[in-house]
């Protein structure tokens, strides 16, 4: 009788998993897109990594047309954060900036304690800084790989420890990592980019586990397709019109738009769900010929600098 009861309770389980599963799914599919509701974020102080230029200079501008307490920018150039600041203060929103190292994270303690102190906890942070080196395995320097996956990986790790603490307290924040579809799968002559993003996507997908507890803080994953910027200038695919590069300003707006609506993922464009899938399905063996066919394994060959021959590519360094 007993094993009876417990086949019953069980059953019982499996089919309400199966019907929460399904509402959830069609949720997510077909009713969150039409009626998701934005968040008021004019109480926020928002903290973007990387926000002198490129993408994070973006964000800040379309953060900016939602009117936030405060946006916070960390950089290592002064003179674009400045500029970037002057921009953001134009649209009517109060923005300073700091000069940090994003690699350091005694830097990052530091820094963000004086923000704390002058401004404010942070309540929604976006990790965006970035840096990417052309070339395979071999024939990157070691200091250049820990560089990557400082700037890429760790700092995430230590922008979060610091500013998590006052978001548990209060229970609200939001957490953002600007990563790749190179962080869910693999491509030629940038293994240290992928391990990096790799990295940045196990994290935020064990802090949705972590986290959980507190309603009020949310986690936000982006994963952009090539940008057209100066991060991937001279990188080429073989038909760049099936997929054409997104610009950044497309992947700011769609960052915020998932920020507002508490999203924890976004893959950009969704086209590139079909391409997750496949690898997903597909075996390598499978998967390979339909890279080399759509140049992915070539497609470092034109980075700047790298040498024609796709077998030896010196090392180049773009920063975002």
């Amino acid at each position: 009788m007993e094993n009876i009861r417990d086949g019953f309770f069980a059953a019982v389980g499996l089919l309400g998993l199966i019907v929460k599963v399904t509402f959830l799914t069609v949720k997510s599919i077909v009713l969150y897109p039409i009626y998701r509701e934005n968040k008021d974020i004019r109480d926020d102080i928002l903290l973007i990594t990387g926000g002198g230029r490129g993408i994070g200079k973006a964000l800040a501008l379309e953060f900016a047309k939602h009117k936030p307490k405060h946006i916070v920018l960390w950089g290592r150039t002064e003179g674009s954060l400045q500029k970037t600041a002057e921009e953001v203060r134009e649209a009517g929103v109060k923005c300073s900036y700091m000069l940090c190292d994003v690699s350091q994270s005694k830097e990052i303690y530091k820094h963000y304690a004086d923000v704390k102190k002058t401004i404010g906890p942070v309540t929604l942070l976006v990790n965006n800084a970035g840096i990417v080196h052309g070339g395979q395995i071999m024939d990157i320097p070691d200091e250049d790989i820990i560089k990557t996956l400082s700037v890429n990986a760790m700092a995430h790790f230590w922008t979060i420890k610091a500013v998590l603490p006052d978001m548990i307290e209060s229970n609200r924040g939001h957490l953002v990592s600007i990563s790749s579809v190179l962080g869910l799968l693999g491509m030629r002559g940038v293994s240290d980019y992928c391990s990096s993003k790799f990295a940045i996507s196990g994290l935020m997908e064990a802090l949705q586990w972590e986290l959980q507890e507190y309603s009020n803080i949310h986690i936000t994953a982006v994963h952009p397709y090539l940008v057209d910027n100066q991060m991937f200038a001279g990188l080429k695919l073989r038909f760049p019109w099936l997929v054409p590069p997104l610009n950044e300003s497309y992947v700011a707006k769609q960052t915020v738009s998932a920020v507002l609506t508490n999203r924890q993922s976004v893959v950009m464009p969704r086209i590139m769900h079909i391409v997750l899938w496949a690898r997903s399905l597909f075996p390598v063996d499978a998967m390979l010929p339909i890279l080399r066919f759509t140049g992915v394994d070539r497609a470092m060959m034109d980075f700047p600098n790298a040498p024609r021959n796709v077998d030896f590519m010196k090392n180049t360094t773009a920063i975002q």
